[in-house]
C-alpha cells in the first residue's frame, strides 16, 4: 500500500471479519469516506501481516461451530 496516503481512523476496528454487526455498521456510516478507505487499507495491511490461516477440513469446522453452540 505504499504511495497511499493513510487517514488516521482513531483507532476504529470492526468487531467481525466476516458479517457487518450492528456496531460495523454504525461505525461504518459514522466514517467520511476517506475514513471508510483509511480504514478498509488499514484492514487490509493488517490482513497481509498476519499469518496464515490454520487449515481445517470441513467436517473439522462443522464439529467447532456445533461444540461453540452447546
Amino acid at each position: 500500500m505504499s504511495g497511499q496516503e493513510t487517514k488516521e481512523v482513531s483507532g476504529a476496528r470492526l468487531e467481525s471479519p466476516a458479517w457487518p454487526t450492528a456496531a460495523d455498521r454504525a461505525l461504518w456510516d459514522s466514517l467520511s469516506p476517506e475514513e471508510q478507505r483509511a480504514l478498509i487499507a488499514l484492514e487490509l495491511e493488517e490482513a497481509e501481516k498476519s499469518e496464515p490461516a490454520e487449515s481445517a477440513s470441513m467436517d473439522d469446522l462443522i464439529a467447532r461451530v456445533r461444540a461453540s453452540r452447546r
